[in-house]
């Protein structure tokens, strides 16, 4: 939810940094499996972070939430963290609050790092670098200068990027290109973005927005070209036409394509969450397979995205802010609503300018709190039963959390 952001929220690495979508295989359908109104059943203060000790993490023990029942071990964090000059410094930190692995990274192109099984991950003088948690480090291969972003595959080997090329005539070609340990980069999606001949699952004019990789595909978003802004949620409201492609079969699977609910999650099985509405929020759509699976009524009162689905998909966390703060540059006070998708019911927080990240496999919401009108953010791990927040370390000037290893 921060400014000039992006914000799609991921179920494996995130990419939340500073930045500013091969023709679909699947019709949505329109079939609504449920229709109930979102319920708070809990409702908590905000937190006092000055008081939380220094990169301690101690989650409050609480019951299982909508998760697996058996969480996973607590994996280590990737983050970047301004050094007040030309460079930044790519750090990955242990569980324990502890600073394993760092590196100093020029020029500081934070939407180009990403988090995957193999550390912590940076595009720097046209190739992809690896930081691993001993400390090593090695190069992947290239990456083009025009290249938009760069996705970790499931092996935390490969990689993906996207680029966007235009002629001389002004015809724009859209490239995904992915790139395996000692192979050939191949481009799996060869695409023409044609103004003059507009198509219905893409804007007019648009380049892909890589938004994950997991082992159901690489989803991927057609954003408008030059589609940022400033505003809460700014790059989920360009991602209305999103889909997911086979990096080996390339086979398109179409995620969403309706303007008026643009992509805010996709979850496992490629579930996807968006939410309706123009200057407020009316609603929660949740789909899977193009069908629609939940339809929540909302009051039409906030703005709502940054949503993160568990790691089970049985759950749906997401933030809200009330409408008449959704003004670029202003103060957000947002809450933190954990919406179980069975039953309706939420259990919300206010949390100030919290920007949820993460559903993790340990059974923890992960994101950033912006402190000090936003000029630093803390790090912190959001248990959904309790809501009890506990901080992973002092609230730092330019500290931007990537990822999960």
């Amino acid at each position: 939810m921060t400014r000039n952001r992006v914000t799609l929220a991921l179920p494996a690495a995130v990419v939340l940094l500073s930045g500013c979508g091969v023709a679909a295989a699947a019709t949505a359908r329109t079939t609504t499996d449920s229709l109930v109104v979102a319920k708070p059943s809990a409702t908590e203060s905000a937190p006092t972070l000055g008081s939380l000790p220094r990169r301690v993490f101690a989650p409050v023990p609480a019951a299982a939430p909508a998760a697996p029942s058996t969480p996973a071990p607590a994996a280590d964090v990737v983050t970047t963290v301004a050094t007040g000059g030309v460079d930044e410094w790519l750090e990955i930190v242990s569980h324990t609050g502890k600073v394993v692995a760092r590196t100093e990274i020029n020029p500081t192109l934070g939407w180009m790092t990403a988090a995957g099984t193999g550390g912590a991950y940076w595009t720097q003088s046209g190739a992809e670098y690896q930081l691993s948690p001993s400390g090593a480090q090695r190069k992947l291969g290239s990456v083009p200068g025009d290249a938009s972003g760069v996705l970790i595959g499931p092996d935390g080997q490969s990689y993906a990027y996207a680029t966007s090329d235009q002629t001389q005539s002004g015809v724009v070609t859209n490239r995904i290109v992915v790139v395996r340990p000692g192979m050939a980069a191949v481009t799996i999606a060869d695409r023409v973005d044609n103004p003059n001949r507009p198509t219905a699952d893409a804007p007019p004019s648009w380049d892909y927005y890589l938004i994950n990789w997991t082992a159901s595909g690489i989803a991927f978003a057609r954003v408008p070209t030059g589609g940022c802004g400033c505003g809460s949620f700014d790059m989920q409201m360009q991602s209305a036409y999103s889909a997911s492609i086979n990096p080996v079969t390339e086979v398109v699977t179409a995620l969403t394509a309706d303007p008026s609910c643009p992509l805010s999650a996709v979850g496992p099985g490629m579930a996807t969450a968006c939410f309706t509405g123009t200057t407020s929020t009316t609603g929660l759509r949740v789909s899977s397979g193009g069908v629609v699976r939940h339809n929540f009524a909302m009051s039409g009162a906030n703005v709502a995205g940054d949503a993160v689905f568990s790691p089970a998909g049985t759950a749906v966390a997401y933030v809200t802010i009330p409408a008449s703060e959704d003004t670029c540059g202003g103060q957000w006070t947002s809450t933190l609503r954990v919406l179980n998708l069975a039953t309706g019911t939420a259990v919300t927080r206010a949390l100030g300018e919290f920007s949820p990240a993460l559903w993790a496999a340990d059974g923890l919401i992960y994101g950033s709190i912006a402190t000090d009108g936003g000029s630093a953010d803390s790090l912190v791990a959001v248990n959904p039963a309790t809501l009890a927040v506990t901080q992973l370390g002092p609230a730092t000037t330019g500290e931007q959390f990537v990822g999960m290893m």
